[in-house]
């Protein structure tokens, strides 16, 4: 190899001529076509031109005269991602695991291939192995957060969250997905700040519709609409990062608007991306239901909340096949049912009183529990924090002391109950900034399933029942975009959902006369029909003189900003009925359900035939 052509090459490319640095690789290897340093310096000044087939070629070249070194399989299965040639590339990723000592990225570019693949529980483990092999890499912890997210495992994906300190250092793409991360978490400040020092500094437009899609989440939707005008012009760039944002945020913005045909075209644009992931298909087909039933076209919406299951129930399948391969109960809780002689709990010396304990607000989803949790919290004397599975990591905790849950319970003694309390404030506080006095307010809808341990931790605590009529609560969950994988699973269809919505029911039934909780049992209807009166039973209920402030709610909640639920944009709104018998246009797809729900529906006398 001439060594003076071979300086000027690698000077070119640090240089940033990456052509220059490519023609001159060319011509050295007129000579030398075999030289491992020329072809790799080759490879990159293509890739790095945008040539990504060719360099695949020159890195293909490499596996052949040196396949035992496993960089090149590994930057051979990166270029392969980038083509598109999905299984060819996870061969060659699979070849690199499978040599001594494979670059630390090489599990990282797998896991985000397995991600293109629509492959999430796959993906998760990659990034695992990832930070595994390298505790302070900053790109695997990023990426094993989001995939754990998806997979529903919040709290692991808290943990993986590299220290603020090494935020900085990161490079835009990545700061990018780290604020995707926070968001997700609920860490909204941070994501703002990091969002909006990169378009302050950088001008950066994906991160610009980032920080629009977060103020729309924030029901800061003024923001939002001027930051998408910014990013308009970008939008023929090509870069098809900077267009799902965009779409999407467009058509969430027309939706508030009302502008349906211009939601729709956004989301008929936002489809037609090229390698678009199948969430972001998923979420696009709910957007695409959501704007036909406004529009009244309760058959096209119906077609294409369809398609979206179908996307969903496909990647769950991934993330907890067990589940979507079983007809039982995807929500396993609902079938662990106490029986009367083991739902008599000796009261402990430690016991807390109510004054000491949560309300829990619970109730299946869609049922309005997110409006209850905002009135409580808009009053100075309570904070309610975002949807966490606290109870279920005190089931498992008492699982994981050999205890058999729910049936023995009453074998708790007054030292696990306080390890389990422990527990319990100790992951509460690290997402509810209480102040001294202020009684916590845990709203999570399926905690309905996880009554035993309430009732055994806080036995004096009061619990809020949310219901609404059950077609309602049935259709609204269907249309919503749930990332629990379970969830997934259980919304996949009609039938699947009401079984599963009979189940809760029956649980709730059967438990509520055996641990006889301080119980509030309160309908939407009536909260929307009578809000005043709703107003006063629950501050009755609860001891609370000062009642403005639960009347005051919606105000509260759009100064709050972040809200953890699907409904975020409604519970800013005054109090109205619009949502009450919005399934009657969808009658038809509901009837045949109606002997599943006849039994429950009965016993919280809502009316299914007679609706008419």
């Amino acid at each position: 190899m001439s060594q003076p052509l071979f300086d000027a090459a690698v000077a070119a490319y640090q240089a940033g001529r990456f052509p220059d640095c490519e023609q001159l690789c060319r011509t050295a290897l007129k000579v030398h076509p075999d030289d491992e340093d020329l072809l790799v310096l080759h490879a990159m000044a293509l890739q790095s031109s945008g040539q990504v087939d060719a360099a695949a070629d020159v890195f293909r070249k490499l596996t052949g005269l040196r396949p035992e070194v496993p960089e090149y399989w590994s930057n051979l299965g990166l270029m392969l991602r980038h083509l598109g040639r999905t299984d060819e590339a996870e061969t060659m990723f699979q070849r690199a695991l499978g040599l001594p000592h494979p670059p630390h990225d090489t599990l990282v570019n797998y896991g985000l291939l397995l991600l293109d693949m629509g492959r999430i529980a796959d993906a998760r483990h990659r990034f695992l192995d990832a930070v595994d092999v390298e505790q302070d890499s900053a790109e695997a912890r990023i990426y094993a957060a989001l995939a754990c997210m998806e997979c529903g495992d919040t709290r692991r994906a808290e943990a993986l969250i590299p220290s603020s300190h090494t935020w900085p250092a990161l490079d835009p793409a990545l700061r990018r997905d780290l604020t995707k991360a926070l968001i997700q978490l609920g860490r909204v400040k941070d994501a703002e700040t990091i969002l909006e020092i990169d378009v302050e500094h950088a001008q950066d437009p994906i991160a610009m519709a980032r920080l629009a899609s977060l103020h729309e989440r924030t029901n800061r939707v003024e923001s939002a609409s001027i930051l998408l005008e910014r990013i308009r012009p970008h939008l023929a760039d090509g870069d098809p990062d900077v267009q799902v944002d965009a779409w999407a945020l467009d058509a969430a913005l027309a939706l508030r608007d009302k502008d349906y045909p211009r939601a729709a075209a956004a989301a008929q644009s936002l489809l037609a991306t090229r390698n678009l992931p199948p969430s972001t298909q998923a979420n696009t087909h709910f957007t695409m239901a959501k704007i036909a039933d406004k529009q009244g076209d309760q058959d096209l919406a119906m077609a294409e909340l369809a398609q979206a299951h179908a996307i969903q129930f496909r990647l769950a399948s991934g993330m907890e096949p067990e589940i979507a391969a079983s007809i039982e109960e995807p929500l396993r809780i609902a079938a662990k049912w106490l029986q009367p002689e083991e739902s008599a709990f000796a009261p402990m010396p430690g016991d807390p009183g109510a004054d000491r304990s949560p309300v829990f607000i619970v109730g299946f989803p869609r049922s309005g529990t997110t409006m209850l949790e905002q009135m409580l919290d808009a009053h100075p004397a309570y904070v309610s924090m975002d949807e966490r599975i606290i109870i279920q990591a005190c089931v498992e905790r008492m699982e994981a002391k050999g205890f058999n849950y729910p049936h023995q319970l009453d074998r708790l003694d007054e030292e696990d109950l306080k390890e389990l309390r422990t527990l319990y404030w100790t992951e509460a506080n690290k997402v509810a900034a209480r102040t001294e006095g202020q009684i916590l307010v845990d709203k999570n809808p399926l905690n309905m399933l996880r009554l035993p341990m309430i009732r055994r931790l806080f036995p004096s605590a009061r619990v809020i029942l949310a219901l609404r009529h059950p077609c309602d609560v049935i259709l609204s969950c269907y249309m919503q975009n749930f990332r629990s994988p379970a969830f997934m699973i259980l919304c996949s269809t009609l039938e699947r959902l009401t079984k599963s919505y009979v189940n809760a029911m029956r649980f709730w039934i059967h438990h509520q006369p055996l641990l006889c909780p301080d119980a509030l049992l309160l309908r939407y209807e009536d909260t929307v029909g009578d809000f005043a009166g709703q107003v006063e039973r629950i501050a009755d209920y609860l001891g609370i003189s000062e009642r403005h402030h639960l009347a005051d709610f919606a105000a509260h909640a759009a100064r709050k900003g972040y809200i953890s639920t699907p409904s975020y944009a409604q519970v800013t709104e005054p109090v109205n009925s619009r949502a009450v018998a919005r399934w009657e246009p969808y009658r038809a797809f509901f009837e045949p359900l109606f002997p599943l729900l006849r039994p429950v529906a009965g016993h919280w006398r809502y009316a299914l035939e007679g609706d008419r």
